[in-house]
């Protein structure tokens, strides 16, 4: 895929910047190849949407209610209501385990502390991102082309 091709497609998307939009239309109205170009890809683009669909069947809404009626009329289902006493008593005790030994491990592990100055750097870092994620894939995405 060219520079065009991905430029045109960002277009045909809707996420290209709005200065680099109209630089590219007024590049389009210069250039017929390339106008020729986008429209091939906005064809091909609008061909890809999905058919209309299926209307439902007579009678679905009357069945999907039945079988609902049907599923909470069966109560043999599994519920911590029905558990057995040691099966509740097993899980509370597993919770209540998994709860101290994972206090422990978490309270055992050395805490690494960062400079004010790296978070600062961090900070004005974040400040200075400025776009959408799509911005970010298309530029990931002409970084990677050869």
């Amino acid at each position: 895929m060219n520079r065009n091709e991905l430029e045109l497609m960002r277009l045909l998307h809707g996420e290209l910047p709005e200065e680099q939009a109209r630089e590219l239309r007024a590049r389009m109205e210069r250039d017929p190849a390339l106008a020729g170009e986008y429209s091939r890809l906005q064809r091909s683009w609008e061909g890809l949407s999905l058919p209309p669909s299926a209307p439902v069947p007579p009678g679905f809404a009357q069945r999907v209610a039945a079988r609902a009626r049907a599923a909470s009329a069966d109560t043999t289902g599994l519920s911590w209501s029905t558990a057995p006493v040691w099966v509740r008593a097993a899980a509370a005790a597993a919770l209540v385990l998994g709860t101290a030994l994972g206090a422990g491990v978490g309270g055992s592990w050395p805490t690494q502390e960062t400079p004010a100055e790296e978070v600062q750097a961090t900070d004005e870092e974040l400040s200075e991102v400025d776009g959408s994620l799509a911005e970010s894939y298309w530029t990931a995405i002409e970084d990677l082309e050869p």
